[in-house]
């Protein structure tokens, strides 16, 4: 898997694009994941960078545990 931080959003979401074409984004924003206007910033570029690629099929969004 191949990972890519969102910088202006400190780091708020992680990406990550399987062989099989999905990219998932996961909200780290512990310990509640609240969608702060860092996190939605983070979650569009995130959207964005996955839209913009070849290789995703798909984009599942969900949050971090702790």
């Amino acid at each position: 898997m191949e990972s890519s931080r969102s910088s202006r959003a400190k780091g708020k979401t992680l990406m990550e694009v399987g062989a099989d074409g999905v990219a998932i984004i996961t909200i780290n924003n512990p310990p509640l994941n609240l969608l702060s206007v860092d996190v939605m910033l983070s979650l569009k570029e995130s959207t964005e960078e996955a839209l913009q690629r070849n290789d995703v099929k798909a984009i599942v969004i969900t949050g971090r545990l702790k």
